[in-house]
């Protein structure tokens, strides 16, 4: 790796290291403006144009009522979906934006914090946290302990070094390191499922997945070539190719797979009620579309029919 290219890579690993330790929060309602990638946008919405929906609030939980506050929890290093100011303090991104808009839909003032994936079950089973809006898949596992509301669209890509010098495809990957974030739903379920179908069952070498805290440590590990692909959420890879000038090239993925990332609170919960409701009133209010307008992923808009919890 080049002295720039490592300097820039010892960068990317010190925001992702204060967003794994920290708990930001968030005051809105100072529109702090922030860069990315040398991109600048206006980072931080209040959505004021959003005002409390009165059957929402009837089924909030009675404390939540009485305290008009909710805490959001977000997965950190995953732009744009979700990642942190590079000032360690604001909680950036589409999951973001999602959390405050609900929030302003619900009457509640929130609170966001950005912590590591595999932290976040743990933070709402212990009440830490009111709720995750970490576009997690409906998993078998998770839905044991959690209910899920549905929120978005979502989709995996592999992605291999600029020219991809090994020739890969999403179908011959066997034997090869190839990095994911963990806790995602390419560690879970994707990778190894690609790897049984196109590997195992074949009787060749099975793909050897290498997880790594965050999405931002797997670009750094494709880019210094401790890996020869990864294995993502095609948003994230399709923002760090335009705001990085990430050396990287996305591999068609033959499966076509598509998931429905969820909003979760733990299983049983009283708040479930309010979540359905709210995310209905905010699916069909404008501010839901730019949103996706503002991130680039217009694509991953959720269609109506597909709102409302989550089954397995």
């Amino acid at each position: 790796m080049g002295r720039a290219r490592l300097a820039a890579a010892m960068v990317v690993v010190a925001a992702v290291a204060m967003a794994g330790c920290s708990t930001p929060t968030d005051d809105a309602t100072k529109g702090s403006r922030g860069t990315t990638g040398g991109t600048a946008v206006d980072q931080v919405d209040a959505f004021p144009g959003i005002k409390p929906d009165q059957a929402v609030e009837a089924l909030l939980p009675s404390g939540l009522k009485k305290a008009k506050k909710i805490r959001i929890v977000l997965s950190a290093g995953a732009p744009p979906t979700s990642y942190v100011s590079p000032d360690g303090k604001t909680s950036m991104g589409l999951n973001a934006d999602i959390g405050r808009a609900l929030a302003r839909v619900m009457g509640l003032e929130p609170t966001l914090v950005s912590i590591s994936l595999d932290g976040i079950i743990p933070g709402l089973q212990s009440k830490k946290y009111d709720m995750a809006v970490a576009s997690m898949s409906p998993t078998p596992e998770r839905l044991q302990v959690l209910d899920m509301v549905a929120f978005t669209k979502g989709g995996s890509a592999v992605a291999v070094p600029t020219g991809n010098p090994k020739k890969l495809t999403s179908d011959t990957l066997c034997g090869h390191r190839v990095a994911v974030a963990v806790g995602s739903l390419q560690a879970t379920t994707r990778l190894p499922k690609l790897s049984q179908e196109t590997c195992v069952s074949k009787g060749k070498t099975a793909i050897d997945p290498v997880e790594l805290p965050d999405q931002s440590q797997v670009l750094l590990a494709l880019s210094s070539g401790r890996v020869d692909a990864v294995m993502a959420d095609g948003p994230v890879l399709g923002y760090a190719q335009k705001t990085q000038n990430a050396k990287f090239e996305v591999l068609r993925d033959e499966s076509n797979l598509t998931s429905t990332g969820g909003m979760a609170v733990v299983k049983g919960a009283e708040l479930t009620p309010a979540l359905v409701k709210a995310m209905a009133v905010l699916h069909g209010l404008p501010e839901y579309q730019r949103i996706y307008q503002k991130w680039g992923m217009s694509n991953y808009m959720l269609p109506a029919a597909e709102l409302g919890q989550l089954k397995g």
